[in-house]
């Protein structure tokens, strides 16, 4: 059986159509068993959650997840696996420990976020968004020295620390950020219903 845990796979450098500088690639399978139903009975399963850090210009990273075998493209990091609140709650703290690591060995950065909706449309303030701020205010290290901004209508979150040094370009980064957001969320259907 793979390691438990937080493991990190390498880095990954862009490809044609990709702005960041590099990706931090980690995979994480949480310390205890995860069951569900088939039929009457309760199986074991082994979830397997790729978690990416991409890097860009001014120390900006932007933390996203997806689960093993939902492929590639932007539709991967919209599909649910039915997982409970302990299992999502063991993600969201990998993906802290994983940008930790990045502040440990290179500074500060900001961290940003987006919290995609499902594959039927688009929810404001959705349940992953809430869900995952919350985590992030109990979990985050030195919490109270950073400065937090966040968009409820497109579900994306930022958090710069208080000696961050490019809060400016950061701020547009993030205005950015989430235009893209928003054209994505109108190219994919708008507000049809429900990261």
């Amino acid at each position: 059986m793979r390691k438990r845990g937080l493991v990190f796979i390498g880095n990954k450098k862009p490809v044609d159509g990709e702005f960041y500088i590099y990706k931090q690639l980690y995979r994480f399978i949480p310390e205890f068993d995860t069951y569900h139903n088939v039929g009457k009975k309760l199986e074991k399963r082994t979830i397997k959650t790729y978690i990416e850090l991409e890097i860009y210009k001014y120390s900006i990273c932007v933390i996203s997840f997806y689960h093993e075998g939902f492929g590639e493209g932007k539709k991967k990091y919209r599909v649910r696996c039915g997982l409970g609140p302990g299992h999502i709650k063991a993600i969201v703290k990998a993906c802290i420990e994983a940008y930790h690591k990045l502040i440990d060995s290179n500074g500060h950065h900001a961290f940003i976020f987006s919290a995609t909706d499902d594959l039927d449309g688009h929810r404001e303030h959705n349940k992953r968004y809430s869900m995952y701020v919350r985590f992030i205010d109990d979990n985050f290290k030195d919490r109270n020295k950073y400065q937090e901004d966040g968009s409820i209508q497109l579900n994306t979150f930022k958090l710069i620390h208080e000696d961050y040094a490019f809060k400016n370009e950061c701020e547009q980064f993030y205005l950015e950020f989430n235009e893209l957001v928003e054209r994505e969320i109108n190219i994919s259907g708008g507000d049809e219903g429900n990261k």
